[in-house]
């Protein structure tokens, strides 16, 4: 990915709506030239465009390229929603001042679903109308799951940054990719630590959203498999703010464990009153607390909490020979320098997204159903790792690229389990 000192933020774009329903900022500089016709040409033989997507390559010829975004400004996903904003804003600004892609300027158009299915809807017919040739997110899965019939019927590849393995797991829909670590191989890799440090009688607390429920999911039906048994299973509300009884019953379970999958809030409110509650077993999240939002907000709370993560998030901790780690590196420092702190997981999540319809395009050319074709054989290194995408693998990263790390006072550092993988993979 090229890379660029500083980050974007251009003004919002006019809506007939409410102010939640079309909070949009553009990032784009200049009119660029006409597409060639045979980068056109090279899309001959990817499935029949619709209409949406015909009215996209005609319109993209005539101007800049528009990418779309769907993420969470407002509700509870709105800490991950603003971080994929600032990194798909930074990966703009940096494809951009190198002189966009092919002399065409790029210009990305946001929208929020306020962490809903419902408004994701009404944001990806918008943005199909806008004539946008790609889609960036959701990040929140249940909007991206609710999205799958629309991305398919309208033709427009969508790379989401919601982690459900079932937007990409098996791989029934061609326009769908996706950039976090799936849920199931970091529970994969998190049932790995479990069983090298002797957790092998765990508890589970989860909220009933998309994502935590596909990883728990993918836990309980691997942790055979490594010697784990999972003796309670508490669940809880996307905006809960008491965890006294899940907590309660946790202590009581005799578990060695607690296994936290969510998102948002919830988490950091969850952390604290385990602290405050006098438990002293180790407490494990999912890579959706992979973040800065978490570790500063939940304080002295989190230290010693066990995180799991892309690669990306323990970049300054990679040996100098592990493959891709300028790449993860370049990334993270512009965003710190931008923003003041380390990229958080989605940061990486979206920055990544961007690189990828840049390199498909590139590639392809800039009409859906020719960036539809590249991405299905892409292999790219991006802030979150490698990808090697197929026809059969929507997702493209392995569990050796997810990192288990330990909050160290506010800060995330690589366990000795994730250490030692690193030095054999170096």
């Amino acid at each position: 990915m090229i890379r660029h000192p500083r980050s974007i933020g251009a003004p919002s774009r006019p809506s007939s709506g409410t102010p939640h329903q079309h909070l949009r900022r553009v990032a784009t500089t200049s009119v660029a030239l006409l597409a060639s016709a045979g980068l056109l040409a090279a899309c001959s033989s990817s499935p029949k465009p619709s209409k949406a997507q015909a009215k996209s390559s005609t319109t993209a010829a005539a101007g800049p390229i528009k990418i779309g975004m769907i993420t969470s400004l407002t509700g509870p996903y709105l800490p991950l929603g603003t971080n994929d904003k600032l990194g798909a804003e930074q990966e703009v600004s940096a494809i951009n001042a190198a002189g966009g892609i092919d002399g065409r300027q790029v210009q990305l158009i946001v929208e929020n679903d306020q962490t809903s299915p419902t408004q994701a809807i009404v944001d990806y017919q918008t943005l199909v109308s806008d004539g946008v040739v790609g889609i960036v997110g959701p990040v929140f899965s249940s909007s991206a799951m609710a999205l799958v019939p629309s991305v398919q019927r309208a033709k427009i590849p969508t790379i989401d940054t919601a982690a459900a393995d079932s937007l990409v797991s098996p791989t029934t829909h061609y326009y769908v990719f996706m950039t976090p670590p799936t849920t199931k191989i970091v529970a994969t890799q998190l049932l790995a630590y479990m069983k090298a440090k002797g957790l092998t009688k765990m508890a589970v607390a989860r909220d009933t959203s998309a994502f935590p429920t596909a990883g728990w999911d993918n836990m309980k039906a691997l942790a055979p498999s490594y010697g784990v048994s999972f003796v309670t299973d508490q669940k809880f509300s996307l905006t809960a703010t008491d965890f006294t009884s899940v907590l309660t019953a946790v202590r009581s379970s005799g578990a060695q464990g607690l296994m936290v999958w969510g998102s948002g809030p919830a988490e950091v409110i969850l952390t604290k009153q385990f602290r405050s509650m006098g438990l002293t077993i180790p407490l494990l999240f999912s890579h959706a607390e992979a973040s800065y939002l978490y570790t500063k907000t939940v304080g002295a709370a989190g230290y010693g909490a066990i995180i799991a993560s892309s690669i990306g998030g323990i970049g300054p901790y990679l040996p100098s020979s592990y493959p891709g780690r300028s790449t993860i590196t370049s990334f993270a420092s512009t965003f710190q320098s931008a923003n003041g702190y380390y990229p958080p997981e989605f940061a990486f999540d979206a920055g990544g997204a961007v690189a990828m319809f840049a390199k498909a395009i590139r590639e392809n050319g800039a009409t859906p159903a020719g960036i539809a074709k590249a991405l299905q054989t892409m292999t790219i290194t991006t802030g979150d790792g490698t990808y090697h995408f197929s026809p059969t693998d929507h997702s493209g990263l392995t569990v050796s690229q997810v990192a288990i790390t330990r909050d160290v006072n506010g800060t995330l550092e690589p366990t000795a389990f994730t250490k030692s993988a690193l030095a054999s993979a170096s």
